[in-house]
């Protein structure tokens, strides 16, 4: 929510303060809380918006709600925690305790905010069976690029070695390994013309890492918000694979990442199983893949075609500003959520 809550300041209806942004920190307890909320930010607001909460916070609302009644409470889930994959650390917290409380939080909210319509579906449902007494409602926020996060960057830079460098971003280990196939037939055929290149491997994965060995991957680690636009531009990728392995939690993420390689004119191979299939106009702005002699011919078309390369980069591009970002059609979507 830092971006939505940046541009909505452009508005002449509405006003939003954030409070703190807070780096991934996985020694820290899912109870612990760094962010102080000041009383009078309480009762100035109309919106009080918290991320996923997995301890008892029923004293924190009842005691904001003691200072303002008419404060509403959202709560931004921003991916499916019921259906984690085990490989994230994050799984090891989310026990059946935690997984409960938060289920109970979500049900005290007055709304929560999704950024994948299936996700909204889910989110729903569940709340209808486990949570019959609440009121709370979902609603769809779409996923949406946003100007801030490229001011006094400096322009687009381009991949000037004779490798063409293929990008996989954060990949989870299962779909990091879905792929191995796809992977190793790839950088036996094209052998010296790429270069794959990884930011953020898998944690702890020991076949993940023989993999990225065996394809001779570059590695970067992951960075913060405040620094993770400048690093994906210092990437300087041609191409970027999308994979995802069928399930849920892939099916409920959100079409961030494929809108930043976008916005950095990156054409993409998609997994039909990504959440940005919902999104991709194939054959314009990206190709989807399902089994793996069809990514293999993807992959190929791309790194030996620079005109289909150069054609989807630059059409991903323009797509990503003219419907992707918060211009005045999707800022009144975003302003009519919070009425």
């Amino acid at each position: 929510m830092i971006a939505p809550a940046l541009e909505i300041n452009k508005t002449d209806t509405h006003k939003a303060i954030i409070t703190g942004i807070e780096s991934n920190d996985f020694s820290r307890k899912l109870s612990d809380f760094v962010s102080v909320l000041d009383e009078q930010l309480i009762t100035w607001a109309d919106y009080i918006i918290f991320p996923a909460l997995f301890s008892d916070v029923s004293y924190l609302l009842q005691a904001i709600k003691t200072l303002n009644p008419q404060v509403q409470l959202v709560m931004d889930v921003d991916r499916n925690y019921f259906a984690f994959p085990i490989s994230i650390p994050l799984s090891r917290k989310l026990n059946t305790e935690k997984l409960k409380r938060f289920e109970t939080n979500l049900g005290l909210m007055d709304m929560a905010t999704v950024a994948n319509k299936p996700f909204q579906k889910f989110l729903q449902k569940l709340t209808a069976d486990r949570l019959p007494e609440s009121n709370v409602i979902v609603e769809f926020s779409p996923s949406l690029t946003s100007r801030f996060g490229y001011e006094e960057m400096p322009p687009l830079i381009k991949n000037d070695s004779e490798k063409i460098r293929i990008g996989i971003i954060k990949p989870t280990e299962e779909d990091l390994l879905s792929h191995k196939e796809v992977l190793l037939k790839t950088r036996a055929t094209l052998k010296k013309n790429i270069q794959f290149v990884c930011l953020g491997k898998p944690h702890s994965s020991k076949e993940g890492d023989m993999l990225l060995k065996e394809i001779d991957c570059e590695l970067h680690d992951t960075v913060s918000f405040t620094d993770y636009f400048e690093k994906l531009n210092n990437l300087r990728l041609d191409i970027a694979l999308l994979p995802a392995k069928e399930g849920l939690f892939n099916k409920h993420q959100n079409t961030q990442l494929f809108i930043e390689l976008s916005v950095f004119g990156v054409p993409t191979i998609t997994s039909i199983h990504h959440s940005a299939k919902s999104i991709l106009i194939e054959g314009e702005t990206g190709l989807l893949a399902s089994e793996t002699p069809e990514w293999i011919e993807n992959i190929e078309l791309m790194v030996k075609d620079s005109e289909t390369r150069t054609r989807l980069g630059r059409n991903a591009l323009k797509w990503a500003w003219r419907f992707q970002s918060y211009n005045t059609k999707n800022l009144e979507l975003l302003t009519e959520i919070f009425i």
